[in-house]
């Protein structure tokens, strides 16, 4: 593509990123739905952790428990990707038995012209359909064995209409030599496989299966993903039009302005797949404009990364034994290579082409946080806490909802979400700008890491620092604290100092730096997290009866903070005395493990303690008959 270099993706390739991120977060909320909430095993299982008498044994049986239930939701992205690959693989012999098609033989001198000075690698199949009417064309296949399928009138209007068969056939080779067939049929059983598997069934067990009210918390949630999936779909296909056209125009220049200008529109629908034929033609005589970075696609891309980032960052903190913080950079890691070839990439292409303004930066960096936000709210484990209505959900690992943030911690979250995803793309276009002009396309490669680990250390830490903030009501100051160990403040620190001196050096010079900073998270993830210091808490009286139901009712009334900060070792004795005068052998156990780990002043005991504490009262409030009201949810301090 014109503008590009040979090692750029073209635009259709970074929205292709944006459809199969979108597919895969809305594949996670529907095997998070099916396998997780309304599925009738879970309380069989932790009923029968909760009748083990040791406290290593329950903290085992309902860690187990745990970890299944993180790792289940995948299988959601597992099946469509089984049945997108699977569709694909069919797709071309079930087209060509619907068009009754057989290879053309002999080829019109035109069209063998044509194809020769294409170039292509491999020569497509020629197929014709039984099927007449006015000339069209498409491509399909897979692999090296792609073909093109003709209309029966074909053969005739290659003698008649030589030019506008001709420049219809560039067309579609282009989309052979831009390598976008495979990517395209990926994308449409992507979406029709997202829908069979989650859209559709997701909506419909929802009404049947709970109230009126998570109801609507599902199909509203459906509704916008559906939406979002639907857009980028035709996104993908608009952009590999515009792609196909400038190789087609470069092959047949004056055949492809005599089609755009005459040819046939595609009639106006709620969806259109192709773009106006006005719009072709400006692409066509100006490539740059298909450089220039969306603002609406950074939104997008953002709500997708935010479902994503929150998914998998309660998965991983189950499963990965290492700090909340990093576990949750690992997470914004898994959505940030994506996001980065996504607005990153546009951002940089346009620096590099000298097409972007300080506007567009600004416009894509705030979308990129507006989405983020809006992920967090569309987010099954973030924007509803299903254990009012659904038994069987974790609410070990269930999310306050961010309405529950102090509104003034929620507006400086916010602002400074957004200050950071701005200050990225602002830092992608001054490294395209530096870099670009002496190395080239190759420059990206260098950028691209640097980029993704940006992304990821901001998506993760405001993830889990909304998490925070959500279910304990805690300040910036107070967040910063608990989260900001001083291993993460020194990898923070070395990362924004590469980050502001990498654009002022040479590629040469900055590529060592860039390796430095990338080894940085994997020697942090040995490294054992200090102690972090105290954090203001609401001061609470402890429960003065022995009865577990009335220490769990005070646990879910006054939150986690009323017990005491997490290096608050006199607070936990007073809890351990407490809790070992329980009626409740297991929370007798717990007493003592709080109590042991206060006289040697040991946090890792403290926190192995408190995450059986409020196991517990879970298990007591959920699966036994013990109502208790619903709690603030418990997940932000456990292991602190």
């Amino acid at each position: 593509m014109r503008g590009n270099g040979p090692t750029l993706p073209s635009t259709s390739v970074e929205r292709l990123r944006l459809l199969f991120l979108t597919v895969a977060a809305g594949a996670l909320f529907g095997g998070y739905w099916f396998l997780v909430l309304v599925q009738d095993g879970w309380s069989e299982r932790n009923r029968a952790c909760g009748a083990l008498p040791g406290i290593e044994e329950f903290l085992d049986c309902s860690t187990r428990i745990l970890v299944l239930q993180a790792l289940v939701p995948l299988a959601g992205p597992a099946l469509v990707a089984v049945l997108t690959v699977s569709a694909h693989l069919a797709a071309p012999t079930v087209i060509t038995h619907r068009h009754g098609a057989r290879p053309l033989d002999p080829w019109p001198r035109a069209i063998r012209e044509t194809v020769e000075r294409a170039g292509l690698d491999r020569t497509p199949t020629l197929m014709l359909s039984e099927q007449s009417g006015p000339l069209w064309m498409f491509v399909y296949g897979r692999g090296n064995r792609h073909r093109v399928m003709l209309s029966s009138d074909t053969p005739l209007c290659a003698v008649t209409d030589t030019e506008r068969v001709t420049a219809t056939l560039a067309h579609e080779l282009g989309h052979l030599r831009n390598r976008d067939v495979d990517r395209t049929y990926l994308a449409v059983f992507a979406v029709a496989s997202l829908a069979l598997v989650t859209i559709a069934p997701v909506g419909l067990s929802a009404l049947l299966v709970t109230g009126p009210t998570p109801a609507f918390a599902v199909t509203w949630r459906d509704l916008v993903l559906a939406l979002l999936v639907t857009g980028t779909w035709a996104a993908v296909v608009r952009a590999r039009e515009h792609d196909a056209d400038l190789w087609g125009g470069d092959l047949q220049p004056g055949g492809m302005l005599a089609l755009l200008t005459g040819g046939k529109q595609e009639r106006r629908g709620l969806l259109r797949l192709h773009p106006p034929h006005e719009r072709r033609l400006r692409v066509l005589l100006d490539p740059d404009l298909l450089l220039r970075p969306s603002a609406v696609e950074a939104v997008a891309t953002g709500i997708a990364a935010g479902v994503v980032v929150t998914e998998l960052g309660v998965s991983l903190r189950t499963l990965l034994p290492v700090p909340p913080l990093v576990a949750y950079w690992v997470a914004g890691l898994v959505a940030a290579v994506p996001v980065s070839g996504i607005v990153g990439l546009a951002v940089w292409r346009a620096g590099a082409a000298r097409v972007l303004t300080r506007l567009r930066v600004l416009a894509c960096g705030l979308g990129l946080g507006v989405g983020l936000v809006a992920g967090l709210v569309l987010a099954p484990r973030s924007g509803v806490r299903w254990s009012r209505w659904i038994p069987t959900a974790p609410d070990f690992t269930t999310v306050a909802e961010p309405t529950e943030i102090q509104p003034g911690t929620a507006i400086w979250m916010t602002v400074t979400l957004l200050a950071l995803t701005t200050a990225v793309t602002g830092w992608l276009a001054l490294a395209a700008r530096a870099w670009a002009p002496r190395a080239g396309t190759r420059a990206w490669r260098y950028t691209a890491p640097l980029a993704a680990l940006m992304l990821a250390v901001v998506l993760g830490t405001w993830s889990l620092a909304a998490r925070l903030a959500a279910s304990e009501q805690w300040g910036a100051a107070d967040l910063a604290r608990l989260m900001i160990t001083p291993q993460a403040a020194l990898f923070l620190l070395v990362l924004a100092l590469v980050a502001l001196l990498a654009p002022r050096l040479p590629l040469r010079t900055a590529a060592p730096l860039l390796v430095l900073v990338l080894v940085l998270p994997p020697s942090l993830l040995i490294l054992s997290p200090a102690p972090p210091p105290p954090v203001t808490t609401r001061a609470a009286a402890l429960p003065d009866s022995p009865q577990a139901g009335v220490i769990c009712l005070g646990l879910f009334t006054v939150g986690v903070s009323g017990f005491g900060a997490p290096a608050d070792h006199a607070a936990r004795a007073r809890l351990g005395e407490t809790l070992r005068d329980s009626d409740d052998g297991l929370l007798r156990q717990v007493g003592e493990l709080f109590l042991r780990g206060a006289r040697t002043r040991s946090q890792d005991l403290e926190g192995l303690a408190w995450t059986a504490f409020v196991r517990r009262c879970d298990h007591l409030r959920r699966y036994r008959d013990a109502p208790v009201p619903e709690p603030v949810s418990p997940f932000p301090t456990e292991g602190w």
